[in-house]
């Protein structure tokens, strides 16, 4: 009569417990799946920060030329070396977001060639910048050698944005406003701070999780 009760008391601990750890399992799972893909997404980060960048770059450039008679003699000042440092930082970061951009159509055809271009436009930015700030450069510059890597990367942005757009990702409004931002920061008119802040708020679109943006019809 005394062997009975705790045998069944074993077996109601036993298959009450089994459940529960099941259900721990199946509801942990999908949370830890999740954690990767939203931490290989940086592209509404860099649509933040690469515009700012180069907003920041411009008013530097601007602050560093008032008063001066020669632009080109403020070169070699601390702070156009500062500015120029913003600038590289920010290239890199144009540069990165079109390869993610490109990344995420799919296709290698768009994504290689988008990913060489951005590479080397920020690597011949970074390496005009090093050589200026260290003399081997001497200004003035001809101007294919000081914009061209910027020149580069803006190409490939563009590149990826169009197809960002063609596949639904992008309002075509957004792509509008970064064609009249490319074109403010081309014009020779010290418009780079204004164009900085329209080419922030047509990538305004990417800076939004990917899970919140969904594909035109």
């Amino acid at each position: 009569m005394g062997t009975g009760a705790p045998g069944r008391h074993a077996g109601d601990m036993t298959t009450s417990t089994l459940p529960t750890r099941a259900t721990a399992a199946r509801v942990d799972s999908p949370v830890a799946s999740r954690h990767p893909a939203v931490a290989a997404d940086r592209v509404p980060q860099l649509a933040l920060v690469a515009p700012l960048l180069l907003f920041t770059h411009g008013i530097l450039a601007w602050v560093d030329g008032i008063g001066a008679a020669d632009p080109t003699e403020t070169q070699g000042s601390v702070l156009a070396i500062v500015a120029g440092g913003i600038l590289v930082l920010a290239v890199a970061g144009f540069a990165s977001l079109a390869g993610m951009l490109a990344a995420r159509s799919g296709r290698s055809e768009i994504a290689v060639p988008v990913a060489l271009l951005s590479a080397f436009g920020a690597g011949a930015a970074a390496a005009v910048w090093v050589l200026r700030s260290t003399g081997w450069l001497v200004d003035p510059l001809p101007s294919g050698l000081t914009t061209g890597g910027a020149v580069v990367t803006a190409l490939a942005l563009g590149l990826a944005l169009v197809v960002h757009t063609a596949e639904g990702r992008m309002p075509s409004g957004s792509l509008a406003l970064a064609g009249g931002a490319g074109a403010l920061l081309a014009l020779p008119l010290g418009l780079e701070p204004l164009g900085a802040l329209v080419l922030l708020i047509a990538l305004a679109p990417l800076t939004r999780p990917v899970q919140e943006r969904r594909p035109a019809a």
